[in-house]
């Protein structure tokens, strides 16, 4: 009956009337956006413009709630049953075709009777456009290869920052707005509109999700094998082609793709943590203007299908997910390709050839319109952990690091002050090995191929430290940003540097000679320099060669006795 059901709610959605297409080589100003959904507000009881934060400028960041008869909280939208579709615009203003197909669908719903009965399970919450600043600053040439607009933003914001690769460090007010709006909404489904870069090819659309395989619960699933063919499907039906996104392994699509990997930097990746399908609208950079937005709102409106077909199961879905991410034991990160999981896909494309540059005389690539290819392609979209993480009993934060509870309380996590000093068993982690960056990357020199070495111990926390207990829908954000080993760690991006400067030093003629008495009253130390040397002859040559780690200021509790919990310094 389920099935039955969905199909004619589909079908029902199909049959409604073509809206008027979207038109032109222009897109709508910041000013021009708001004004017309300040209108839209004014003129439809269903619709609520409200302001969610700012701008790292100054301006007010906007959401665009579109509920039919329930209320624009999230709190009153829940309470009617209702899951919530998020869409992000503007996050790179280069990018602008969300921000016009956003608008046609808020119009579209807002006019058309049928189609806003795809609201009847779902609320619309649509950020006109994210990064303001970066769309103030209009241009025709910041991005060279994309056909149309005339005119667009820069994809840098008022900091000169990526905002889709801040979703962890927090660097800017418009990440801080977003996702305390995030937290607050917590959307069942995260979309955000893009243009790709890349090959050229057939396809209008370029449809990128959250990585499968790192959603749980039944979540990934639900993803790959409900939602992605039937948002397909309805792509085909209204003859837009659309592929996966992807990067290639060699010069030309026919040489292999592979999915692309979202670390939790990206809004996908960051998304996912909290147990949210994230899609990607990446419309193909090349075509024109007006196919892209059109593309980019029938892509809205077969979500919005999509949902309302299956309003039940994804509720559920999300329920298991997240029980599921509070019971897990283990968590993996780092996530690396599968290389053995090969599958082909069918693609559709325009021949690669070469011919000699009129500008530097050498071969160069270029794609033949004029001979198309239908063939299939390897394909590789599999992913999984380089490393698995035991889930501590929690962790433990020192005082002196309070910036760091306090971001994760902006992210629901439920944070305990510790009223009395308290004896835990817990796991320090030391950094033993770490690689930094050489150039600034999004305002931070990051680390990487980070190594620790763990020591039990017993720690005694003071009164107004910090217990972040595990067993909450938020365990996956927690050890990810808080494990020194993952990726996107709060200590990859360099919030625990001062632990890593040395802060006295020595005279090396005065400690030869404690050194020498040391290893006379101590056997096993002397046995270990003998070892240390026999393996690395190069340490002689380097009396103030450092042989120590240095300690991070988390501490992971340990599972060896009951209230203990890991340490986060």
């Amino acid at each position: 009956m389920r099935v039955t059901l969905s199909l004619f709610l589909l079908a029902s959605a199909i049959t409604v009337p073509a809206q008027q297409p979207f038109i032109g080589d222009s897109t709508v100003t910041w000013e021009q956006a708001i004004a017309r959904y300040t209108e839209l507000d004014a003129r439809y009881t269903d619709a609520r413009l409200i302001e969610i934060g700012q701008d790292d400028d100054g301006s007010p960041l906007h959401l665009f709630v579109i509920s039919d008869g329930n209320g624009f909280t999230p709190d009153s939208i829940r309470a009617a049953g209702k899951n919530i579709l998020w869409i992000t615009n503007g996050i790179h203003p280069g990018e602008p075709d969300g921000v016009d197909a956003s608008l046609t669908l808020a119009q579209a719903l807002l006019e058309d009777d049928q189609l806003m009965g795809l609201t009847v399970h779902t609320a619309v919450c649509i950020v006109p456009m994210y990064n303001i600043n970066g769309t103030k600053q209009r241009g025709s040439f910041s991005r060279a290869n994309q056909n149309g607009p005339a005119e667009y933003g820069f994809r840098g914001n008022a900091r000169n920052l990526d905002l889709n690769r801040d979703f962890i460090k927090m660097d800017s007010e418009n990440a801080r707005s977003m996702e305390r709006a995030l937290v607050r909404w917590d959307p069942d489904i995260y979309f955000e509109t893009h243009v790709s870069d890349g090959a050229d090819h057939q396809y209008v659309m370029e449809l990128l999700t959250t990585q499968k395989d790192k959603l749980n619960g039944g979540l990934g699933q639900f993803m790959s094998r409900t939602m992605v063919p039937e948002l397909h499907a309805w792509m085909d039906r209204k003859t837009i082609l659309m592929c996966p996104y992807f990067e290639m392994e060699g010069e030309k699509p026919e040489e292999g793709l592979v999915g692309f990997y979202d670390s939790p930097r990206y809004s996908t990746g960051y998304n996912a943590l909290f147990d949210r399908i994230g899609i990607l609208a990446e419309s193909h950079m090349l075509k024109p203007y007006a196919d892209r937005v059109n593309a980019t709102y029938q892509l809205m409106l077969a979500t919005l299908a999509v949902m309302d077909g299956h309003a039940t199961d994804l509720k559920k879905t999300r329920g298991r997910a997240k029980a599921n991410t509070a019971s897990m034991t283990e968590i993996g990160l780092n996530w690396i390709l599968d290389t053995t999981a090969i599958e082909r896909i069918p693609w559709l494309g325009y021949e690669a050839r070469h011919k000699p540059s009129e500008v530097s005389g050498s071969q160069r690539l270029y794609y033949d319109h004029g001979s198309l290819t239908n063939r299939s392609v390897p394909w590789m979209d599999s992913y999984r952990p380089a490393l698995i993480k035991q889930k501590p009993v929690g962790y433990l934060i020192p005082q002196a690091w309070s910036e760091i509870a306090e971001r994760l309380k902006a992210q629901g996590v439920v944070v305990e002050r510790i009223a009395t000093a308290r004896e835990f068993n817990v796991e320090v982690d030391s950094i033993a090995e770490w690689k930094t960056g050489q150039q600034p990357y999004e305002g931070h020199y990051a680390h990487r191929s980070v190594r620790c070495s763990s020591k039990a111990k017993r720690y005694t926390t003071r009164p107004g430290d910090y217990l972040v207990r595990t067993g909450q829908a938020t365990d996956r954000y927690v050890m990810e940003v808080l494990e020194p080993e993952a990726e996107d760690s709060y200590f990859a991006w360099g919030f625990f540097d001062s632990v890593l400067q040395q802060k006295e030093w020595f005279s090396d003629y005065v400690f030869e000679d404690i050194a020498a008495d040391l290893l006379k009253k101590d056997s096993a130390l002397k046995a270990a320099l003998g070892a240390r040397r026999a393996a690395d002859p190069e340490i002689a040559k380097d009396a103030r060669r450092p042989s120590c780690t240095s300690c991070t200021s988390a501490h992971r509790i340990s599972r060896r006795a009951i209230g203990s919990t890991r340490c986060c310094v």
